[in-house]
């Protein structure tokens, strides 16, 4: 069983299972898990109404939650260094948290307008609380990628 799933755990700390859950603790993967559970609540059914599923993206609340998650994929993408921004990199960590905030904060206020406007008649679906839940995530992760780069500040 050890063959097939071919796993090598050494004790030396150059592991690459440690290697692996030190990146997936990055601030930087985090807000693209926030992103990809943003995307996916944007096009998932935020309500039911008479039996038919239906999600926001024709109202400007899903509009506003599918916007959120491309900036969350900006802000992840502008995080890893894959996209240099000479303007951006200036404006250090105000930028890199900053634009997690906006989309974390542009999705959630799409998904909190959009179910507290909901008709009495309808029922929320999984695709609202995804990206309420994304909102949030996006938030924290958004303050603690603030925090990491911005040295000045004490942790606590």
């Amino acid at each position: 069983m050890n063959k097939l799933l071919n796993i090598r755990i050494q004790l030396n700390g150059g592991d690459e299972l440690g290697r692996m859950m030190d990146e997936a603790a990055k601030p930087e993967f985090l807000l693209g898990i926030a992103c990809v559970l943003m995307l996916i609540g944007a096009f998932a059914p935020w309500e039911t109404v008479g039996g038919q599923y239906v999600n926001a993206l024709g109202y400007w609340q899903g509009t506003a939650a599918f916007t959120g998650g491309l900036l969350l994929l900006f802000g992840t993408v502008v995080n890893y260094d894959l996209l240099r921004i000479r303007q951006l990199e200036m404006r250090k960590p105000f930028t890199n948290a900053g634009i997690g905030v906006l989309g974390s904060a542009l999705g959630l206020v799409g998904a909190l307008t959009y179910g507290l406007t909901l008709d009495p008649n309808a029922a929320t679906e999984w695709g609202l609380y995804l990206t309420i839940l994304a909102g949030l995530f996006g938030l924290s992760v958004a303050y603690k990628l603030y925090r990491q780069e911005l040295p000045g500040i004490p942790k606590v």
